[in-house]
């Protein structure tokens, strides 16, 4: 069996996971928009396709999967989920599984906004978040929340276009600096992520979660997981909501209330490897969807204390050595 990771960029930990899974019955193929790709040192097969908004680039992903006998393709950025999950159809009619959440799931997820209503309606808890200023102002005023406020992007990510406001002015001036603004209260307390993962019929599997214990650049840096029941039944409710396929990255603060839901990511996350490191085995589990096999649900398996730390490494790529 071959898969593809798109938009594969600095995952090279997730080549190495889903080589390990493959063994010697299938190969990595790795796609990018860049040359200078790092996680094409350890792709069997690197290629470089167009930027995700061009209008070949549908094109480009199925030519290639066909022409290789790709059977799994599996996106690895928020941008490129909106895009080809529109197609779903397309691969399915060549046999390819397309390794991504329903329309409605990718939406939900994509929108900040969307998500804190998702969140909602399902009791599932989440900050105060507001998308006017009189309704922000009118809450200060009740004492129902306080200063500062978070002003955000709805659909930012990487924890970009984050702006803390104390006051009026602040919170005015940050609203006019961003396109589409959502604010929301701050949550003073600790992040927590999970690695959730649903079957092909979106039935919840596995649930696994970690404290952060750093961030750089939006993603996880080091983590260590826990085990704490209040966590997994927090994460298993909302797996239970989500209608996933496949992997989500899902963030959320805990204060003395609880665990409140900040973003759900469709995809597989940059904290990941602390979960298969716990053993998630998220690659075996896209390899079993793929062949039609039977997934066991694991919720309630992951281990307390298991720590992943990030380090940088040195690359010579030596698929750039011919130009």
């Amino acid at each position: 069996m071959n898969v593809l990771l798109t938009s594969v960029g600095r995952r090279g930990y997730l080549v190495r996971y889903f080589k390990e899974a493959l063994g010697p019955d299938g190969q990595v193929w790795g796609a990018d928009n860049s040359r200078y790709a790092p996680a094409f040192a350890y792709c069997d097969h690197r290629v470089i396709v167009p930027e995700i908004t061009h209008a070949d680039y549908l094109d480009h992903i199925l030519q290639l999967c066909r022409t290789n006998k790709i059977e799994v393709v599996i996106p690895l950025i928020d941008p490129e989920l909106e895009i080809l999950s529109v197609f779903q159809s397309e691969f399915e009619r060549h046999d390819i599984l397309l390794l991504i959440s329903p329309p409605q799931t990718i939406e939900i997820a994509s929108d900040k906004y969307l998500t804190w209503q998702f969140a909602q309606q399902r009791g599932i808890a989440v900050p105060q978040t507001f998308i006017t200023i009189e309704e922000a102002l009118n809450q200060i005023d009740a004492g129902t929340v306080s200063w500062p406020l978070l002003v955000k992007h709805r659909k930012g990510s990487a924890s970009l276009n984050l702006t803390y406001c104390t006051d009026k002015i602040q919170l005015e001036g940050a609203l006019e600096a961003c396109q589409a603004p959502m604010i929301q209260e701050v949550i003073k307390g600790v992040e927590y992520g999970y690695d959730l993962f649903a079957d092909a019929q979106s039935r919840p599997v596995s649930v696994y979660c970690k404290r952060k214990l750093a961030m750089r650049a939006g993603e996880t840096d080091k983590a260590v997981s826990t085990n704490n029941p209040a966590l997994i039944e927090f994460g298993s409710t909302l797996l239970k909501h989500l209608k996933l396929i496949g992997p989500a990255d899902v963030d959320v603060m805990v204060d003395k209330d609880g665990p409140k839901l900040l973003e759900i990511n469709p995809r597989f996350g940059g904290g990941y490897p602390c979960a298969h490191l716990a053993g998630a085995a998220f690659p075996q589990k896209v390899l079993a969807i793929r062949r039609g096999e039977p997934l066991v649900p694991d919720i309630g398996a992951c281990p307390d204390g298991i720590c992943m730390l990030k380090q940088d490494e040195i690359i010579q790529p030596d698929w750039l050595l011919n130009g």
